[in-house]
């Protein structure tokens, strides 16, 4: 799980990224670069076509903390997000999972919600490159407002989640020396904005950005077994996915439960 970044470590994070940056920004910019992937104009739906190639699982867990994982057994790798979340957070998720099925070297053997903590880190960095490309310069040229309107319209422009653009902007302050815009950033990174929604409205943002999609759906999985059931009905490997599925299936059950 990744660790939960606020006005106290915000600083120890950007040098986490210091020294991680050179190394996953070369990973995103091979991804970006591969033209046979690189064909949808939206970066977060990109994600998930990705993630469906996988067999990706969607489901709401009432955890605001559990953004999602990926099951490993016996060589067979599940994604799953969490819809209770916010689509920016979904979508940023998404990447930071897509990081670890192609880059993350670490051998995990279960599920992933890493306790290698710079495997972490680095999925985060790597959500955050492909994500918020060009950030600073489009918050550079936003008109005057307050900085909180500010973030929401970078929020909607870029389909991230709230702390991830304010440590995008915090980095680039902190390259920079703004050490006003970092007091300013610090001062707001730990805000809990509960009426969000209503603030993207007012903004003429679209809300549904930060709001849970509440989506349910296993069957981009469930149809590839189905398809693979009727061309060889009698390898058994088919029944055994199916098994597979059926109990990452309970175990999401059994996390949603314990959250309830």
């Amino acid at each position: 799980m990744s660790e939960i970044i606020t006005a106290s470590n915000i600083d120890l994070v950007v040098k986490k990224n210091q020294r991680i940056a050179e190394e996953v920004s070369a990973q995103a910019f091979q991804l970006q670069t591969n033209m046979s992937i690189m064909r949808v104009a939206s970066m977060p739906q990109l994600a998930l076509l990705i993630l469906r190639g996988f067999g990706l699982i969607q489901i709401p867990i009432e955890d605001k903390y559990w953004s999602g994982a990926i099951f490993v057994k016996d060589e067979k790798i599940i994604p799953v997000l969490n819809t209770a979340l916010p689509r920016a957070n979904q979508y940023f998720a998404a990447w930071h999972e897509i990081y670890h099925l192609v880059f993350d070297k670490v051998l995990i053997d279960h599920v992933i919600e890493n306790d290698n903590m710079m495997e972490e880190r680095k999925a985060e960095f790597f959500a955050a490159r492909i994500l918020l490309q060009g950030i600073e310069k489009y918050f550079a040229e936003l008109p005057p407002m307050d900085l909180l309107s500010k973030v929401f319209y970078c929020m909607s422009t870029f389909q991230a989640p709230y702390k991830a653009v304010l440590i995008s902007l915090y980095e680039d302050a902190s390259r920079n020396e703004n050490e006003k815009l970092k007091s300013k950033i610090k001062k707001i990174i730990d805000l809990r904005i509960e009426n969000i929604a209503e603030k993207f409205q007012e903004l003429g943002l679209d809300d549904d950005l930060v709001l849970p999609s509440y989506v349910i759906n296993a069957a981009c999985l469930q149809e590839r077994i189905r398809r693979r059931k009727l061309a060889d009905p009698e390898l058994q490997y088919h029944g055994d996915n199916e098994v597979f599925l059926s109990g990452i299936l309970k175990e999401m059950q059994i996390i949603t439960r314990r959250n309830e």
